[in-house]
C-alpha cells in the first residue's frame, strides 16, 4: 500500500510501464467534472472507474482484494476513510474470488484505517485487503485499475 499526494504521483513510475498514462490522465483531466462510469485508457490493461457511492460506516464495508489489478484510489468530492489489511492477516473469504470482476470479499474489519484527503491517492496492490468509500455523506471517487505486469 502507498499513501501520497497526487502532485507526487509521477514519483511512482516504477509501479508499472502504464504509469505514464496514469499521470497524464490526472494532469489533463478536470476530475470534478467526470460523470460516473468507465474511462478506457488502454483496453483491459488500464482503465478508470468513476464511482458515486452512498454513505457507509466501517461495519458496512466488506474487505475486498484483487488478484490481477493494482488499484489507485482517489477521493474527489470529499475526504474518505479507507481500511487496509495485509494479505497475511486476512480471514477466509466470505464471497469467493470472481475472476471476471477480479475481486473476493472478506468478513470483518481491517487492521488499519486511513483518512485520505482530497488531493491524495492510495495504491492497493494485488492481494492487499482494503475497505474503501467510508464516508458520512457519500462520495464521488476515481479508481484507476492497472493490470499487473
Amino acid at each position: 500500500m502507498i499513501l501520497d499526494t497526487l502532485d507526487r504521483l509521477d514519483s511512482y513510475s516504477y509501479l508499472s510501464p502504464l504509469m505514464g498514462k496514469v499521470t497524464e490522465f490526472f494532469r489533463n483531466t478536470d476530475l470534478e467534472t467526470l460523470e460516473p462510469g468507465r474511462i478506457v485508457l488502454q483496453g483491459d490493461d488500464l482503465f478508470v472507474n468513476v464511482n458515486r457511492q452512498d454513505a457507509q460506516r466501517r461495519e458496512e464495508v466488506p474487505i475486498e482484494a484483487h488478484r490481477d489489478y493494482i488499484d489507485i484510489q482517489v477521493p474527489i468530492s470529499c475526504d474518505e476513510e479507507m481500511g487496509y489489511i495485509s494479505s497475511a492477516h486476512m480471514p477466509e473469504p466470505s464471497v469467493p474470488y470472481n475472476a471476471q470482476k477480479d475481486v473476493a470479499f472478506y468478513p470483518g474489519l481491517c487492521d488499519t484505517y486511513l483518512n485520505v484527503r482530497r488531493g491524495m491517492f492510495v495504491v492497493f496492490f494485488p492481494g492487499e485487503g482494503h475497505a474503501p468509500a467510508i464516508t458520512e455523506s457519500g462520495i464521488v471517487k476515481i479508481v484507476v485499475k492497472i493490470r499487473k505486469s
